[in-house]
């Protein structure tokens, strides 16, 4: 990553804990900001491994039950991005699993690698052929 970015991560839930959204804002040393959010059904299949990711980041566990935005380094930062665009447009939830287990369980490198890829075109459709076994 050659950008040094900011990012904060807000979980949203309902009164009984439930996820509801999933918020993530990038910003850079520029002031540019890049914002994503993931609701509903899709936050609630990819809350296991956001929280995965921001264990493996040094994020207690209190700050993943608060509803106060968290905020994050860059690599971490960068992984949940990561995770968040690739599941996004998906719609199968025997997809999102796939694709959100496969970006929890990547290295801080490789994940730094997608990362990268994954703002240019084909990078993130290429993330999912792979993290889906082929499959489209």
């Amino acid at each position: 990553m050659s950008r040094r970015e900011q990012y904060l991560c807000t979980v949203n839930r309902d009164d009984d804990g439930r996820v509801l959204s999933i918020e993530l804002e990038a910003t850079n040393l520029e002031g540019e900001q890049r914002h994503i959010q993931i609701q509903g059904l899709g936050a609630s299949r990819v809350a296991s491994a956001v929280h995965d990711i921001l264990q493996v980041g040094g994020i207690k566990g209190r700050f993943w039950a608060s509803s106060k935005p968290i905020y994050l380094d860059q690599v971490t930062g960068a992984q949940v991005e990561l995770l968040l665009c690739a599941t996004k447009s998906l719609r199968r939830g025997d997809r999102i699993d796939q694709v959100s287990e496969g970006v929890a369980k990547m290295s801080r490198e490789e994940a730094a690698y997608w990362h990268a890829k994954s703002h240019h075109a084909g990078g993130l459709p290429a993330l999912r052929i792979l993290l889906m076994g082929g499959h489209r």
